[in-house]
């Protein structure tokens, strides 16, 4: 026997008002169509696919709702990353804008040496060891960037 399953409402036939509607004729070739395709009478085809909508509303709904909050997760997410990559261009110009003033700094550094050749061996020791610790101190920045953003990027 077929009985229904708990959580679908019986369905009474006793009082059976008619629902009529209009469609276009491309619409009612469609509906034509998928009755047909099912084995069944427009009326039955019909009746079946209302009472599925109506079961079903409630699912399309939250459905709708769902797909309205993952618009919003997309476009707050957008939001985020472009205010990052706003942020990472900032600091991008302004390093550029400090390694010109360095470079500034050094070539009157350089000029303003007296003509010496111990002077400027001094100078030369003095800038290539500042080189050597800013080196290994972004090396150690970005190897520590990288981690961190990696725990970011592959968490959960």
């Amino acid at each position: 026997m077929n009985e229904p399953k708990p959580t679908e409402p019986k369905r009474s036939l006793k009082f059976s008002p008619r629902v009529e509607t209009r469609m276009n004729m491309a619409d009612l070739k469609r509906l034509d169509d998928a009755a047909k395709t099912a084995g069944k009478t427009r009326a039955d085809f019909a009746r079946q696919a209302l009472l599925w909508y109506l079961d079903n509303q409630d699912k399309l709904t939250h459905d709708d709702r769902e797909a309205e909050v993952a618009q919003a997760i997309r476009y707050a997410t957008d939001q985020h990353v472009k205010a990052t990559k706003n942020g990472v261009d900032r600091i991008c110009k302004m390093l550029a804008r400090q390694g010109a003033a360095i470079g500034t700094l050094y070539e009157l550094s350089w000029m303003a040496l007296p003509d010496d050749d111990n002077a400027r061996a001094a100078f030369e020791a003095a800038s290539n060891t500042a080189k050597q610790k800013m080196r290994r101190h972004v090396e150690r920045d970005e190897e520590e960037i990288a981690t961190r953003t990696s725990k970011v990027v592959t968490s959960p």
